[in-house]
């Protein structure tokens, strides 16, 4: 691959700021084929349509939505026809690139909308296609249309389409409408204003008085201000407030002296209004469609105050419920359904098993029964996928009673009709499941059983019945029947914890007529032939444990949400599934939920009546066992340690096999610290704590939490994101260029870049002290040209200049991996060894930054501000002594403690 495709391609598969979920994925994978096309040159137009658009002074990221524009638009064509790719129609829209810009399009429908709203969509697009003067049967100029109208529809776009496809542009729409809200004392006294009487305004940036109002959806879904403090300090609580919303943002808020009344013709306008929004779907109509829905037959409808929206809404003979209103019950049950839908797609995906789950759950809410309907109810229920997600719907996420009494209900309903053994066995499993969320689970017990009895094949029962011997300590019972099922320790967490335990659980292997092997002098057969021994209690705190977590995977109902909930609030990046994923592997998110979300006493209640005595006790006495900071004072590696609680000063005897290999004496650590029958062990997930931290850390372990502690767990495990001088963010960039002329190609580097250790470096001019930035290091070795870079935009650079320098070059390998890494504990830099005086550079850079920052190990304090403080210089020298020596030389990069006593003026000692 020659320079200028390689820089054509760098960062080529970066997706777009407005790209998430199924749309960056779909654009994504065009990316993906564009750059393969590219790269192999087949079919070659697709490289020949970009250098065109590229000499014609295009940017790249333009000409990468060209590109894609022409791929989608053809991938689309070939599967509305059902056809394969049509190459000469793909080659055909690749020659008629370019077409007018994102930007371009999105300002004529803009000015369309302006000028013609309300308007129906196929008359935007026939209007912005003539104004632009594109084809309006173009298959490839629709597609750009689609595109950017999609775009300007998303949940914060200008745009909101109405039924029948009618198309708006709000903030002109709302320009000049007052509003009005009845004021709280609650919201006078904390800030927000509640906006559901306020819809049609958060789609343009609001500002109070020069500050900005935070527009945002609370956890109860319904939509609030937040605006500067005590912005709603002067208004009178109960007043009715006329809110305005100019052009560009500046909210303007005043007190009405008189309530106004409203107008036979306003009211029966927002019922028409309604009444044709809801036609369409049959679901509720949001607070915004309905105001956007009257001002589009009336633009001056709210030129005047009136009551609010809700009140007229209420006149109207609507019902609202959140922010969104309905006329009769079917509208509520209708988006109850479609909701329901998105749920089980979201979980089984389009196709069979989804139609599967959906024609069960129908069949439920009819309620009409025979030998045919429960047949087909049952044969669905069957299938191990769709059992896993429709008891979730029928029992819903709250523990409704009620849920739960339909529930057995249906199952005794389907009992007394099924006739087949499958068929008994599903019913049965219904039933235990039933059983289970009324608390009576030696009921499910018995039902579980006899649906193996019934279907000794069917996975489901076997599954979930080994489940519960486990839990009754049976360890031997419960491997036995996941073995026969050929689950592997691989995919079972529950086999690597109880199948250690079966040997221990029953005894060597002795004739009938030896002496028994536990010393009791009896013979074998008599003593303990068929009798499965009780492992020490200490030896089955990890089985215990497991069984709490095996809970909150197996119960169903709101524990799912819960703890994925925890698990984003562990993640270093809140925002990514992937990550929350890998948090769910720290054993503190699940103790968590378990302890200070109180699910483990969940636990103990709904399935106490299967647990030994001894393990039940054992439990009991952890439920009183509050998480502490604690000190190590003493250390045996591989057998445990002794810690002080620094809450009470208690200390005690733990036994711990992994964490004591690396303890040190004088460090903290929190953890929950719980009896273990003989002493004392780690109880979910342990973490140090940086000295200095431990009294604001106690303080938020009493408030008990939860979701706060790993919110403080994430940014200790959340590196500092490292940047240039340039201010990009730093990456270990590394390129190799075929040279055809080593003897050529070492004369021009001479000549561009200075020499160094036999090879050369590009610096940047000198700034005003005099110091030089590195922007690349190259090195020539045979006919193999390696460049190195700390960031992206400098190897785009080099490999340009290089374009030039040496035209014949080629690029045989581009590679750009980040470097993340925690400022108190070494890391060794990716890809290769970076050279050395980068390394310097940044880890100076780093140290002198980390001087003056905000560091919570100090209380807020910087270490500069701690320095100079006698009373917080011992702190600082402790918090410095934490942090490994590095060795730069071996490619390790860190904060290191002599050249951070040095930049302090500490000494050499602290």
């Amino acid at each position: 691959m020659d320079v200028e495709k390689s820089v054509f391609l760098a960062e080529y598969d970066e997706p777009e700021a407005d790209e998430y979920g199924p749309v960056a994925a779909v654009r994504g994978a065009l990316r993906e084929v564009l750059a393969r096309q590219i790269t192999e040159d087949d079919p070659p137009q697709v490289w020949q349509t970009a250098r065109r658009l590229l000499d014609a002074g295009m940017d790249r990221l333009e000409i990468r939505r060209q590109l894609v524009l022409a791929l989608n638009s053809s991938a689309l064509a070939a599967a509305d026809e059902g056809a394969g790719f049509d190459r000469e129609g793909y080659v055909d829209a690749l020659e008629r690139l370019p077409l007018p810009s994102v930007e371009q399009v999105e300002q004529r429908i803009l000015e369309v909308l302006r000028d013609r709203q309300p308007i129906g969509a196929d008359e935007v697009d026939r209007l912005v296609a003539e104004r632009l003067g594109l084809p309006a049967d173009d298959p490839l100029a629709e597609t750009l249309l689609d595109r950017v109208q999609e775009h300007l529809l998303d949940d914060d776009g200008p745009l909101v389409m109405l039924a029948p496809d009618i198309l708006v542009h709000v903030p002109s729409l709302v320009d000049g409408v007052v509003l009005t809200h009845r004021l709280t004392e609650v919201e006078r006294e904390v800030g927000v204003l509640y906006a559901g009487d306020l819809p049609g305004f958060r789609r343009v940036g609001l500002r109070w008085q020069g500050s900005a109002v935070f527009d945002y959806v609370g956890e109860d879904d319904r939509s609030r201000w937040l605006g500067p403090p005590d912005w709603l300090e002067p208004l009178p609580p109960g007043a009715l407030l006329a809110v305005r919303v100019s052009p560009d943002g500046e909210v303007a808020i005043s007190v009405l002296d008189v309530e106004p009344t409203a107008s036979e013709e306003l009211v029966a306008s927002v019922r028409v209004a309604y009444d044709a929004e809801v036609e369409e779907g049959w679901l509720p109509v949001t607070a915004e469609d309905l105001l956007l829905a009257v001002l589009a037959r009336d633009r001056i409808a709210f030129a005047r105050p009136a009551p609010p929206l809700s009140e007229l809404a209420e006149m109207a003979g609507l019902e609202q419920r959140d922010e969104s209103y309905a006329h009769d019950e079917s509208v509520w049950h209708q988006a109850q359904l479609a909701e329901r839908h998105w749920r089980v797609l979201d979980r089984l995906g389009p196709g069979p098993l989804a139609r599967t789950a959906m024609r069960v759950l129908e069949l439920t809410d009819e309620g009409v029964w025979d030998a045919a309907v429960a047949r087909e109810v049952l044969r669905g229920l069957g299938d191990p996928e769709v059992l896993e997600v429709v008891p979730d719907e029928l029992l819903g996420m709250a523990d409704d009673p009620q849920l739960v009494d339909e529930l057995a209900a249906l199952a005794d309903r389907l009992l007394a009709m099924a006739s087949r053994p499958a068929e008994r066995a599903v019913a049965h499993w219904l039933a235990a499941l039933a059983c289970e969320r009324r608390g009576d689970v030696l009921d499910a017990e018995s039902h579980l059983r006899e649906a193996v009895r019934v279907d000794p094949g069917w996975p489901c029962a076997q599954d979930r019945l080994a489940w519960y011997e486990s839990d009754r300590g049976d360890a031997a019972a419960a491997v036995a029947r996941w073995r026969r099922l050929g689950v592997t320790s691989d995919e079972s967490q529950d086999l690597v914890t109880v199948e250690p335990l079966v040997a221990a659980t029953t005894g060597p292997k002795l004739g009938r007529n030896q002496p028994c092997w536990c010393g009791s002098g009896r013979k074998y057969k008599t003593c303990h032939l068929g009798r499965s021994v009780q492992v020490p209690l200490p030896e089955r705190v990890g089985w215990l444990c497991r069984k709490a977590v095996a809970y909150l995977e197996r119960r169903g109902g709101g524990i799912g949400p819960q703890v994925m909930e925890y698990a984003f609030a562990r993640a270093p990046d809140p925002t990514d599934v992937d990550a929350a994923h890998k948090a769910l592997r720290d054993p503190l998110v699940l103790d968590v939920v378990l302890h200070e979300n109180g699910w483990f006493e969940r636990f103990l209640a709904d399935r106490g009546p299967l647990l030994p005595d001894d393990e039940v006790m054992l439990a009991q006495a952890w439920t009183l066992v509050e998480r502490s900071v604690y000190e190590v004072l003493d250390v045996v590696p591989g057998q445990g340690l002794t810690v002080r609680d620094l809450r009470t000063g208690d200390r005690s005897e733990v036994r711990e096999r992994t964490f004591s290999h690396h303890a040190r004496a004088g460090e903290l650590v929190c953890a929950r610290v719980v009896p273990d029958g003989e002493s004392h062990q780690f109880l979910g997930g342990a973490f140090r704590v940086a000295p200095g931290t431990e009294t604001p850390l106690l303080d938020l372990l009493d408030r008990h939490d939860g979701y706060g502690l790993l919110h403080h767990v994430a940014e200790l495990h959340r590196p500092p994101t490292l940047m240039t001088s340039d201010g990009d963010p730093l990456l270990d960039c590394r390129a190799e260029l075929e040279v055809p002329d080593p003897a050529a190609a070492h004369a021009e580097l001479d000549r561009r870049y200075e020499a160094d250790g036999g090879g050369w470096v590009w610096f940047d001019a000198p700034d005003e002290h005099g110091g030089r930035t590195v922007r690349a290091w190259l090195h020539l070795t045979d006919d193999v040209l390696t460049v190195r870079t700390a960031s992206a935009p400098r190897l785009d650079a080099v490999l340009t200049d290089l374009c030039t320098a040496l035209p014949e070059a080629r690029v045989t390998c581009d590679e750009r991996a980040p470097v993340e890494l925690d400022a108190s504990s070494p890391a060794a830099l990716p890809a290769g060894e970076v050279p050395p005086e980068v390394l310097l550079e940044l880890m100076d850079r780093q140290e002198r930054q980390w001087c003056d920052e905000h560091v919570p190990a100090l209380g807020g304090r910087t270490p500069r501000d701690a320095a100079a403080d006698p009373t917080r210089r011992d702190e600082l020298s402790r918090l410095i002594a934490s942090f490994p020596e590095i060795d730069p030389a071996s490619g390790a990069f860190g904060l290191r403690p002599a050249r951070l006593r040095k930049l302090l003026g500490l000494g050499a000692d602290g």
